[in-house]
């Protein structure tokens, strides 16, 4: 997603801001892209530079929406709770 202002929202420092179907599909874009970074961190071999790079990296995207993102708990409770399910199952 590009920066500017839409019809329906606008990203304020990362953050959507807007009618509830515009953020829905910002904030399923960007767990989109998280899961896609996950799948990519496959590739490391050593377990503790790929635990550091999940933590610090993928889980701290996710973290950021959920602490600025209006309303997220309503909005995607189901496509973030799968997506943590992905990510706890890439920590095991």
């Amino acid at each position: 997603m590009d920066a500017g202002i839409y019809t329906t929202g606008l990203r304020v420092a990362g953050v959507p801001i807007g009618n509830d179907e515009w953020v829905q599909q910002f904030v399923q874009a960007k767990a989109t892209a998280v899961k896609v970074g996950v799948d990519k961190l496959d590739i490391i071999s050593d377990g503790l530079i790929h635990y550091q790079m999940l933590h610090f990296c993928q889980n701290a995207r996710l973290a950021f929406l959920g602490r600025n993102t209006p309303h997220i708990q309503h909005l995607c409770r189901r496509r973030c709770h799968n997506l943590g399910g992905a990510l706890m199952k890439r920590y095991n």
